[in-house]
This record gives structure tokens, C-alpha cells and sequence, in this order.
């Protein structure tokens, strides 16, 4: 990598990271989280900062019936909802500070970045994400592989850590850190872990019922790991293919640069599975950790050096969110077969197998779908990325699974009608029968001269009755 360091350098103008940090909700907590948002404030210096702004989702190429799910009339009921960070909550000191120092602190070396986005989006299916678009301030190739493999780890696994500076004279600079995430007096070094910021931006989506220490959402993904989507504008003279190839291979592992690394020859294909071409040498990278778009030596037009960048943020990111999405709501589904089946009795769990079996056919409906953009090439992204996370299995494990277990229990539900009915006949019709049969009279009831007592009658009944009961109960142990 040091040859490459060398002989390589990234655009930093265009190239870009989004963090995708999924998660999980209850679903009927929607509504209410929307005015949570809407309404959340963080303490400025002299007033509030409003920390969000009503959002949408890129409209351009999707089709009609998407766009309508994602972007609905204010009347209709969204599929998913979209919030920007106000821009002043996301640069002021008294929000998350933008404009301060950054540094990610690792082991052997610092990288100072920039934060220059944060985007919030809640599915009514009960899934979450929270985007934190993010670039080194380098230009060095070390620089990046290594931002985009440590960056992840927002709970200081593997040494990772964050540290915060701003300037407060001429000639002074302090220690900085988030006042929502504690500030200088939890951090008086302003040294801390990206966790907390995540957790300050997502609890202001907290509720009333939630409890006051515990997080009101659930993570789905490896904890305390973020998921990557990187644009790579990469340069450099007299590249060779195994160049590339190599770090197309770091890329797509999401490998250090400081990390020795033997690729077998299949690994370095450039027709590799993983990849898909999109232009002389540039790449979609595919993988279960996460994606990225590589171009090597990319020409220098407007489309190439400010469209082509413009779009992979919008139009191919929310392609990507689609089916992390769909891949998370399968996952939810199959966690809920599984949790609900084995606890509750029987009521409980038909119950909640029907509140599951809706959502999957909500799902099916309102978020499941196999074209989102009518152009090839974001139609070719999006399958990629459901082939990659194997959706098309994934959703019919779960259909087979609610299906079954569903049927399974109505099975079960019949077989208990079934045996109540059986009961009754035993029971209430032997001695109906026997009173028919003999065509036995009640003395002054159905009859005035001739007929049973009634204490007689009631006596014969209760014979009858106990006969059919043990009747029944042999019936059943046979």
C-alpha cells in the first residue's frame, strides 16, 4: 500500500462516505416518533435549535408507484419517513459542532474528517436508519482505506476512538465534544466514543412510555458497527491492472492499509462477482459489510466529475437503503416467528402470528419490490444488491415460515373446537337421546296424569350425563 500510497490520490472534493447505522423499533410507535422529531430541539447558547427538517427521498428515475410509498401526498400513509439534520444543529457548538476539529484516533496515527451530513429515516415497518456522511481531509489512499475500515467501529472496538478540537481565540484551540452527547464536562479532553453521538441524534426520537435510561430502538447488524457506502474518486499515473485489482480487493473487504494481504488470483479479477462495471475502470463493489463505488482516473466532465457524484449520494444510495430495508424487515420477521412461538399460550401466539403475517403482506405490498428505477444501470444496482443479500431466498423462508406456522395454528385451533363439540355431544346428547328414545314424559310438564318426577327424571339425566362423560374420556385415552 505504500507503493500505492505513492502512486495514488483520492479526489477529496467528490469522494464521500455514508455510514449507514440500521436498527429496529416497534412499529406502532411511528406516529408518535414522528412528532418526536419533528418537534426536537437541542439547547442553543441564546435560543432552541430545531435539529431536523422534513425530508424526501430522491424522486428522479423512481418509478410511479415507489415514488408514491416514499413520497406520498400528506394524506396518504408513508411507507418510510425522511428527516434531514437543520443545518445549524449540525455545525453550532451547541448541537454536534461540524465546524470543529474532527480527528478519528487510532493506534498509530490520527485522521482528521469532516462531517457534512446527517439524515434520519424511520420505515413503518419497524426499521431504522441513521446516515452520518463523512470524508478524511486528505488526499492520501492510506488515509481512506483506513477511515473507511476504523470508522465502523463506533463503540471503540479495535482501539478506534474519537477526539474534537475547536478554535476559541487567535491563537488557542480546546478540547470540543457534542454538548446532546455530554460536552466538555463528560469529556473534558474531548476525547470520547462515536456511540454517544449516535445515541444523542436518535434520542430525539424518544417518546413518551420509553424508558428513561434504555434505548428505545434495537440494533440488527453487528453491534456497534456501521455499514459503509463509499465514493472513491481515485487518481494516479501509470496504474497497472494489478494495481487496481488490489485495491478494488481492500476495498471490497474493507482492509487497512497497513494490512498484509495475499489475494488469491480469483480475488483479483475485475469481472469478479462482486463487481459490477459501470464505465472503463469504474466499479460498483458489492459485499454483505457494506458497498462502494470506485473510479480510477475518472474522466474530467461535468457528468463524470459532478453528476455522476450527485447521483450515487441520492439516487444509488437510497437503492442501497431499499434493500438493506427489505433484508432488515425479513430479518425482524424471522426474529418474531421465532421469539413468538416459543412463549405465550396458544391464543397469544395465533394472536401475534397474525399481526406478523399482516406485516409480511404490508411489506409484500408497500416495500417489497422488484423495480424501483426504470434506467439499466440503477435497475442493475438494485438487483445486484438483492442478489448479494440473498432477498429473494430470505423472503421466502419468512413467507414459508408465517405460512405454516400459521396454519399450524389455526390446525391446532380447529382440533380444540373439534374436541369441545365432541365434548357436548357426549355429554348433553346421550341423555337427550335416552329421554327421546323412551320417549320418557315429565309428570305434570309434559305429561298431566302419566310421566317420571322430575327427581326421577333429573336422576336418569344425571346417569346419563356421567355416562357420557366417561364415555368421552375413555374415548379420548383410547
Amino acid at each position: 500500500i505504500a507503493e500505492e500510497g505513492r502512486a495514488m490520490v483520492v479526489d477529496a472534493e467528490i469522494s464521500l462516505v455514508q455510514f449507514v447505522y440500521p436498527f429496529l423499533f416497534e412499529a406502532k410507535t411511528l406516529e408518535r416518533r414522528k412528532e418526536a422529531v419533528s418537534k426536537a430541539q437541542w439547547k442553543g447558547r441564546d435560543s432552541f435549535l430545531p435539529v431536523w427538517q422534513k425530508g424526501r427521498f430522491p424522486r428522479e428515475d423512481l418509478l410511479a408507484h415507489v415514488e408514491r410509498y416514499l413520497n406520498p401526498p400528506e394524506d396518504t400513509t408513508p411507507t418510510a419517513l425522511l428527516w434531514t439534520m437543520d443545518n445549524n444543529a449540525l455545525q453550532s457548538p451547541s448541537g454536534l459542532g461540524g465546524s470543529a476539529n474532527w480527528f478519528l484516533t487510532l493506534h498509530r496515527k490520527e485522521i482528521p474528517f469532516q462531517l457534512t451530513d446527517v439524515q434520519l429515516s424511520l420505515f413503518r415497518v419497524g426499521v431504522g436508519f441513521l446516515t452520518v456522511s463523512a470524508k478524511p481531509k486528505s488526499q492520501e489512499i492510506a488515509d481512506w482505506l483506513d477511515f473507511l475500515h476504523y470508522f465502523r467501529f463506533i463503540r471503540g472496538q479495535r482501539g478506534v476512538g474519537l477526539r474534537m478540537e475547536r478554535r476559541t481565540g487567535k491563537d488557542q484551540v480546546s478540547p470540543f465534544f457534542p454538548q446532546p452527547a455530554g460536552g466538555t464536562e463528560k469529556h473534558p479532553d474531548g476525547k470520547g466514543q462515536f456511540s454517544e453521538i449516535v445515541s444523542a441524534i436518535l434520542n430525539t426520537a424518544k417518546i413518551e412510555g420509553d424508558k428513561k435510561e434504555a434505548e428505545w430502538w434495537q440494533e440488527v447488524f453487528v453491534p456497534g458497527q456501521l455499514i459503509p457506502f463509499a465514493t472513491l474518486y481515485v487518481d494516479g499515473q501509470d496504474l497497472t491492472e494489478r494495481e487496481i485489482a488490489e485495491l478494488l480487493y481492500r476495498v471490497r473487504n474493507f482492509f487497512p492499509s497497513e494490512r498484509v494481504i495475499q489475494p488469491a488470483p480469483e480475488d483479483l479479477r475485475l469481472d469478479h462477482p462482486s463487481l459490477l462495471a459501470y464505465a472503463e475502470r469504474m466499479w460498483f463493489v458489492f459485499s454483505l459489510e457494506g458497498g462502494a463505488f470506485v473510479a480510477i482516473n475518472a474522466p474530467e466532465t461535468d457528468f463524470f466529475r459532478r453528476e455522476l457524484p450527485t447521483h450515487l449520494r441520492r439516487e444509488y444510495f437510497l437503492l442501497f437503503l431499499l434493500t438493506l430495508h427489505q433484508r432488515f424487515t425479513l430479518m425482524s420477521l424471522s426474529q418474531q416467528v421465532s421469539e413468538h412461538w416459543l412463549r405465550g399460550n396458544e391464543e397469544e401466539r395465533i394472536q401475534a402470528f397474525e399481526r406478523i403475517r399482516d406485516a409480511l403482506l404490508e411489506f409484500t405490498a408497500r416495500g417489497y419490490f422488484s423495480q424501483a428505477m426504470q434506467r439499466e444501470h440503477h435497475h442493475r444496482v438494485y438487483r445486484r444488491w438483492q442478489e448479494v443479500f440473498q432477498l429473494e431466498r430470505l423472503y421466502q423462508e419468512v413467507s414459508d415460515e408465517v405460512r405454516e406456522m400459521h396454519e399450524f395454528l389455526q390446525m391446532r385451533q380447529s382440533q380444540k373446537l373439534e374436541e369441545r363439540l365432541n365434548f357436548l355431544t357426549f355429554v348433553f346428547g346421550i341423555p337427550a337421546l335416552l329421554f327421546g328414545f323412551l320417549s320418557i314424559n315429565l309428570y305434570r310438564i309434559t305429561a298431566k296424569e302419566e310421566g317420571l318426577p322430575i327427581w326421577l327424571a333429573s336422576a336418569f339425566a344425571a346417569s346419563a350425563f356421567v355416562a357420557g362423560l366417561l364415555l368421552w374420556r375413555w374415548m379420548l385415552r383410547r
